[in-house]
């Protein structure tokens, strides 16, 4: 028979065990397909400021894509291959060379590959269209989508995938046939011993995570890059230490316990992880890193949405905005209202001064106080300020994400101001993007001597998101220095950016979730060609279906629900810290992404114990 006709047996037989590995590599081809082809668009590259975004939206999103396939192509090559470890030996003791075998193996894979390329880009193409549809929608972009079949992109996801396919190939040609086939072959009978606990180790592991924890919150002590890099580094070691010296002490000592030992069916179920903790560490540990990565990928892109909306009432109070005390000015914006569509629900003006060397505007207090009851603005902090002395009240610029720094004084006209407060409030919008410093009306005065006083004009209209028009005309009569801004400018800006980031980043959570919970499948089936004799004798002494049912469940259940815990765990520290730099509670995107983990994830463990039953107990 020839190599390649055993390529295509062996291809046909496995067909149903690469099946989650083929899903996920279709998705992920028809992804990058679509992140490549968004890029490639000439209705998106119409608009020069979206096409902006869209350039380096994607080349990041598809250069994280590349990344994380090439980790799990390669991982899933070396489980097809341990999993076929007899197989392997039947084919030596049969005569035929390692670099035959190595051929035919590398083959499948590569195969397997082609087969998902091709219906990956079919898939792609077909569903382009709405892709790009979703994309509008979520980033508020007015424009109909045409379908359009990218060649660009076509080409380009041939020529990526192939690169990394053919990689696979090598390295799968490489690895077997510079292996020992023969003790590859008998590994699969060498006696399971218990893992050796090393208790210091084990108990180090909580101290490395919990320094790294807090480095994390204490990230302003440390600078944020080193609390970064410090953080992601003793988290990765302190989850490996947990996995594999920790968790073993634990399984160790549960099992001594006859109370818990002989408790159901918890003989089977932990008797055997703790014989299979020495081999599986690693994949946990992985796992959980994994874990980590997806949720606080999709928790920071939600968050960056969440925040962009619950921020847009400090970005934009008014629906206009423009500086100006001109009569004339002041008398053309009211008639262009006046004849437009729209009615006026308030109308604020306000004197501010305005320090360009300082790169700041100054208020008087009791203009703060009346612009924020104006506003309809109530927070503990503002209302708690009623008198300043030698003291000032710093207001973040509008549109700040991460607050790194704590003011504790500023310096205006050569004098000093304690700051008694750092907020976040409503008060001029991006009209004015500038940081403010709100002073006694006193201090406002005296200042007046040092820098110049200008107007602030804000209106708020009814239907805001149809001002378009209005700001067109608005245009025309105000001069730039003015600094007009609108409703319908801040949407056509950061907020098309926020919502492809928004679009890519979630869809990129699908393609790593998918690919995660395909790696925890892929060993748990490998440990299924292991436990068959097992449950083999338990049925033959009288072990029922429903007990070994919930033997499987058990085991299984642990090998998806530990790395999944200490994934969250890490996530919910990653993000709190994320929402302590925003300053806004991101406890909603945060508990949405966990679900969307978990609801995907136990789909996985639902197909992976089913496959498990199917194949120890029913066959």
């Amino acid at each position: 028979m020839s190599s390649f006709k055993l390529v295509l047996m062996n291809f046909r037989r496995d067909l149903k065990t690469y099946s989650m590995y083929l899903m996920a590599m279709v998705f992920s081809v028809a992804t990058y397909y679509n992140f490549v082809s968004m890029r490639h668009n000439p209705q998106f590259r119409e608009t020069q400021n979206l096409t902006i975004y869209i350039q380096s939206a994607s080349v990041t999103a598809s250069l994280l894509m590349i990344l994380f396939m090439l980790f799990f192509i390669m991982y899933s090559s070396n489980f097809f291959l341990n999993q076929r470890k007899k197989e392997i030996g039947v084919y030596v003791f049969m005569g035929i060379d390692n670099y035959k075998i190595a051929f035919i193996f590398a083959s499948e894979g590569l195969m397997l590959g082609i087969i998902a390329l091709v219906v990956g880009l079919s898939i792609g193409i077909l569903f382009s269209k709405l892709f790009l549809m979703l994309l509008a929608k979520i980033a508020l972009l007015n424009m109909s989508i045409a379908f359009l079949i990218s060649i660009r992109g076509i080409i380009e996801t041939v020529v990526v995938f192939s690169v990394i396919l053919f990689i696979a190939f090598l390295k799968g040609y490489v690895n077997i046939v510079r292996t020992n086939l023969i003790d590859l072959m008998n590994t699969l009978k060498k006696a399971e011993e218990l893992p050796k606990v090393n208790y210091l180790k084990g108990f180090s592991s909580l101290l490395v995570i919990g320094v790294a924890y807090y480095i994390a919150v204490n990230y302003s002590k440390f600078g944020f890059g080193n609390a970064l890099l410090w953080t992601v580094i003793l988290v990765v070691i302190g989850t490996y230490w947990l996995f594999g010296s920790f968790l073993p002490m634990v399984i160790r000592n549960l099992i001594k316990r006859k109370s818990f030992l002989y408790k159901g069916t918890n003989i089977i179920s932990f008797s055997n992880l703790a014989f299979r903790i020495k081999d599986n560490y690693r994949s946990f540990a992985a796992v959980a890193v994994l874990v980590t990565t997806c949720i606080t990928s999709f928790g920071t892109v939600s968050s960056l949405k969440y925040f962009v909306e619950e921020n847009h009432k400090i970005e934009v109070p008014y629906t206009v905005t423009y500086v100006s005390d001109n009569p004339e000015e002041l008398k053309k914006v009211d008639e262009i209202i006046a004849h437009s569509k729209h009615n006026v629900e308030l109308r604020e003006k306000a004197n501010f001064l305005f320090a360009p060397e300082l790169d700041r505007i100054i208020i008087r207090l009791s203009t703060f106080q009346k612009v924020l009851s104006d506003l309809n603005v109530r927070s503990k902090i503002v209302s708690g300020i009623e008198r300043l002395e030698e003291e000032a009240v710093y207001i973040e610029r509008p549109g700040v994400m991460l607050n790194m720094l704590e003011k504790k004084d500023v310096e205006i006209g050569g004098k000093v101001y304690k700051v008694k407060a750092q907020v976040k409030v409503p008060l001029f919008g991006t009209g004015l993007p500038y940081p403010c410093v709100v002073v006694s009306d006193e201090e406002y005065e005296t200042l007046k001597f040092k820098f110049e006083e200008k107007q602030f004009n804000g209106i708020i209209l009814d239907h805001p998101e149809d001002t378009e028009e209005l700001t067109l005309k608005l245009a025309e009569v105000l001069p730039a220095e003015s600094e007009l801004f609108t409703y319908f400018i801040a949407r056509a800006g950061k907020y098309d950016l926020v919502g492809i980031i928004y679009f890519l980043g979630a869809f990129l959570f699908l393609v790593f979730v998918f690919a995660t919970g395909s790696i925890i499948y892929f060993k748990i089936l490998s440990e299924v060609f292991r436990d068959k004799g097992k449950f083999e004798i338990l049925k033959k002494i009288g072990t029922t279906d429903s007990e070994m049912n919930k033997a499987v469940s058990k085991q299984v259940g642990i090998f998806f629900i530990l790395p999944l815990i200490v994934g969250i765990i890490h996530s919910i520290v990653a993000i709190s810290v994320l929402s302590d730099l925003m300053k806004y509670a991101l406890i909603i995107p945060t508990i949405i992404s966990i679900l969307v983990f978990i609801i995907v994830y136990g789909i996985f463990y639902i197909v992976a114990r089913r496959k498990y039953i199917i194949y120890v107990i029913e066959s």
